[in-house]
């Protein structure tokens, strides 16, 4: 048994397609949020030791709904749709991008998000538009480059330091690969350290206007 499977007993609670329809907060909630095809779902199975919680697919926009899972008492994660999708219609990308919005400006026990990037590709203008917003808001972001065993260790380096000069990174982000168990143990450190320092939920930065979400997020735009 893994230490991750000793930790929790992950427990899926509710798809929502709408803000209104996620259940009254019961806890720290952390989204899990990245482009289309940045391996979100991967990721959330390896990170929580199971391969069925959320759904793979290589077709990238196949994560639509907020998918929220328990992961012990008081300790939840959010699987958030994915942003920069182009194919699909407007009205879809419109519902994603205010549920992405929604959720993240008007859910008050939203301690953070944990912010997947794939290494092999820093400062995409999808993921450019995301930091911005993401700072508007003011939310704690924990970055987490993903995919890292397609690059070499040397590359995985200079691709990590380019992250860190492109969006401002204080520590040096979680390079994760999904066929790597020693990534599972490096994020929940990273993870654990983080989430001590920001102090669970109501840490946004101060003058972000958490509650207004502006225009909202716009995905695909």
């Amino acid at each position: 048994m893994s230490e991750t499977q000793k930790k929790f007993s992950v427990q899926f609670v509710q798809s929502a397609a709408h803000f209104k329809e996620l259940p009254a907060p019961a806890g720290e909630e952390y989204a899990v949020l990245g482009r289309s095809n940045v391996g979100k779902s991967t990721f959330i199975n390896h990170a929580l030791a199971s391969g069925t919680l959320a759904r793979v697919s290589k077709r990238p926009g196949k994560t639509t709904l907020a998918n929220l899972y328990r992961l012990e008492k008081g300790l939840f994660w959010v699987d958030l749709p994915g942003y920069g999708f182009a194919r699909a219609s407007s009205a879809e990308k419109d519902r994603w991008g205010r549920l992405i919005a929604d959720y993240c400006t008007r859910r008050d026990s939203l301690a953070g998000i944990i912010w997947l990037l794939d290494i092999r590709h820093p400062g995409i203008d999808a993921d450019m538009e995301a930091h911005e917003w993401l700072g508007g808001i003011g939310l704690p972001v924990l970055p987490v480059l993903t995919k890292g065993d397609k690059l070499s260790r040397s590359a995985q380096k200079k691709h990590s330091a380019e992250f860190r000069e492109i969006f401002g990174f204080e520590e040096e982000p979680v390079v994760y690969s999904s066929l790597e168990h020693g990534s599972r143990k490096r994020f929940w450190e990273g993870f654990d350290r983080w989430r001590a320092r920001i102090g669970g939920p109501g840490g946004r930065a101060a003058g972000a206007d958490a509650r207004s979400g502006g225009s909202g997020y716009r995905d695909g735009d």
